[in-house]
């Protein structure tokens, strides 16, 4: 399962307010057309726009004939919804969550789409005071892992993780050790052989540097420092999204994520 991520600029995020690139109006619908459902989807796509008053969070697929379904408007409220990420799990399901800000408050949303319909998003419970940069996948026995930053309010930014098991939230674990700096950006993957490991950057040694930890079962390992080759590849990719082309109706790229379906 490959993975196209652009965000720029989300280091930030916990200290200023996303910039609007504009305005940008799709119609808003609850659920995909038999058009959409008849076609067999390659890639899903999730992105946050600017409707003239907020951000809001919306969806596509792509199918085989490289067509893209009509945008569906994910999210209608008084927050700016940003940070979308996507995944699908192996009953068919579709999760995604994002950050929702409202004033200076950060939470993790996410939706479900069943096959037929998209659920109204809802909060995660369990969660930290304020969290966001949430990224999402989901391994071959159904389960969905969810990483996150959190901030507990009495100290810096940690990153989390949470599963969600036969429909119910597990509880919140960090997985940074712990240090009075910021651990930021985290990323999930989950290997064909089912290990399972935690990407992000942490503040170590006056400078940000990539860190990972594997998990081992029932807790995250030590955090190690990630591979040169690891951090080469992950530049490659980088290089790759900012020529990925779009459909006409993304006109902001600055919070896009797609995954590519096996």
């Amino acid at each position: 399962m490959k993975i196209i991520k652009i965000y720029k600029g989300v280091k930030q995020l916990l200290l200023c307010a996303v910039l609007a690139a504009g305005f940008f109006s799709v119609p808003a619908c609850a659920s995909l057309n038999q058009d959409t459902q008849a076609i067999a989807v390659e890639r899903d796509m999730v992105w946050s726009a600017y409707d003239g008053q907020r951000r809001e969070i919306f969806f596509s697929s792509q199918g085989k004939g490289g067509v893209w379904s009509e945008p569906v408007q994910l999210t209608n409220s008084n927050a700016d919804n940003l940070l979308p990420c996507i995944v699908s799990t192996p009953d068919g399901k579709k999760y995604v969550v994002w950050t929702a800000m409202e004033d200076t408050q950060l939470s993790v949303m996410y939706a479900v789409f069943d096959g037929a319909a998209w659920t109204e998003p809802a909060d995660i419970p369990g969660m930290p005071a304020n969290t966001t940069m949430p990224f999402v996948a989901a391994d071959d026995n159904g389960i969905l892992w969810l990483v996150f930053v959190g901030n507990d309010g009495t100290g810096q930014d940690d990153v989390y993780s949470i599963r969600l098991q036969n429909g119910q939230w597990g509880k919140a674990l960090a997985i940074n050790s712990s240090n009075d700096v910021p651990d930021v950006n985290p990323f999930i993957e989950i290997a064909q052989t089912g290990a399972i490991q935690v990407t992000w950057e942490g503040f170590r040694n006056n400078d940000y540097t990539l860190l990972s930890s594997q998990w081992q079962g029932d807790r995250w390992s030590e955090e190690q420092p990630l591979p040169k080759e690891d951090k080469e590849k992950m530049q490659q990719n980088r290089k790759m999204m900012e020529k990925e082309l779009l459909p006409e109706f993304v006109e902001d790229r600055s919070m896009l994520f797609i995954r590519i379906n096996n």
